[in-house]
Order: C-alpha cells, then sequence, then structure tokens
C-alpha cells in the first residue's frame, strides 16, 4: 500500500516544485515597456549580484535637484562575470544606463546597457 501512494505522491511533489520555478522567473514584457528605453547617470549605492537576475541602485538627480534611487534589474550573473563586470561594477562610481522603463511608473527598468566611468559602452540583452 505504502509502495502505491508513494508515486503519486512523488509525481504531485515535483509537478508543484515545477511550477514554483517557472512562475519565480517573470515575464520581462509584463514588467517593463520593452518598446521604449531610456537613459540616466547616476552614483551606484549598492549592488546585489544574485541569481538568476542581479540588481543595481543608483542614485539619480532630477531637473528639479530630487535624488531617487533607482533599481535596475541585469542579465543573468553568469552573463556578468562573462563580462568581466563583476569586478568593475562598483558602489560610488558613476555609471549610465539605459534601461526598458517599468510599466508600473516606479524608479526601476531593465537594464539594455551601460556605460562605465572610462567610457566604455557595454550592451546587455546579447549578453545572455
Amino acid at each position: 500500500m505504502m509502495k502505491l501512494l508513494r508515486i503519486p505522491f512523488t509525481l504531485i511533489t515535483t509537478v508543484f516544485l515545477c511550477g514554483m520555478s517557472a512562475s519565480a522567473h517573470h515575464a520581462v514584457q509584463a514588467q517593463f515597456d520593452v518598446n521604449s528605453i531610456d537613459t540616466f547617470t547616476g552614483m551606484m549605492t549598492k549592488v546585489e549580484f544574485i541569481n538568476p537576475h542581479p540588481y543595481f541602485y543608483l542614485d539619480v538627480e532630477g531637473d528639479d535637484g530630487q535624488i531617487t534611487n533607482w533599481e535596475i534589474e541585469s542579465v543573468a550573473l553568469n552573463a556578468l562575470r562573462r563580462m568581466g563586470l563583476v569586478k568593475e561594477l562598483r558602489v560610488g562610481l558613476e555609471y549610465t544606463v539605459e534601461y526598458h522603463p517599468a510599466r508600473n511608473g516606479e524608479s526601476q527598468g531593465l537594464m539594455m546597457a551601460i556605460t562605465l566611468p572610462g567610457g566604455n559602452r557595454l550592451l546587455m540583452r546579447n549578453a545572455e
């Protein structure tokens, strides 16, 4: 009897866990306006090198002089490593970011390109 119960339990558990993994990865088009690209220059305040996508936080000064902290999602951590960017992206330095803005109007975006302090511009979408 126990062997008969083990098979359905294993099957249900597998389906449940696979579903959790699939729902954890978001649809880019649902969260970001992929038909629009904006640009800002800001000071890196925080870096989160996490999987599946690292996040960068930058302080950006608006035309009114007010500082807004932006959350920018990047390509996969492994892609950043291959590009050599893990050591390049540091808190306290200024970067120019090209990004798809968040659909909800929040100060968030999906990074499309970044210009390093030395002027080197790197495209992100081709990195994955």
